[in-house]
């Protein structure tokens, strides 16, 4: 207890604040495939989600009413810089997929192979997302 303002001092919180700033979410590599994962994760049917390094698996929708085993592999992340100051990095993405153990055609210009309910998460074979400064995460 302090003796001038009868107080007690609390090391452990000034401990806590300092954890916190420096585990604050950043704008890399590690960042950014984390985020594709979540999302990827998120996808209405997705189950039994499992990461390995930049290899993911899970069962999931076939876009055909149906279910079976994928696997996401991460090829490369690239970050660049955005266009504002809301948004200053953009994240690339580039990863193969496979459905029941065949590999998915990859994206031609603009058109995937993948079901659509994938694709309105964000998520493709080659997909980009946004660095939001404010909320520092990455939007899809």
């Amino acid at each position: 207890m302090s003796a001038r303002h009868g107080t007690t001092r609390r090391p452990w919180l000034f401990a806590g604040l300092l954890l916190v700033s420096t585990c604050a979410a950043r704008a890399d590599e590690a960042s950014l495939k984390d985020s594709f994962s979540a999302q990827i994760a998120s996808v209405f049917g997705v189950e039994g989600f499992e990461r390995s390094g930049d290899e993911l698996t899970f069962a999931g929708p076939d876009g055909r009413g149906g279910t079976g085993a994928w696997v996401v592999q991460i090829e490369s992340v690239a970050i660049e810089p955005g266009n504002s100051e809301q948004q200053p990095y953009e994240g690339h993405v580039t990863s193969t997929w496979s459905f029941d153990g065949a590999p998915i055609d990859a994206a031609v210009g603009s058109m995937s192979f993948l079901p659509p309910v994938f694709l309105e998460t964000g998520v493709a074979e080659v997909c980009y997302a946004l660095w939001e400064a404010e909320a520092s995460h990455w939007g899809w």
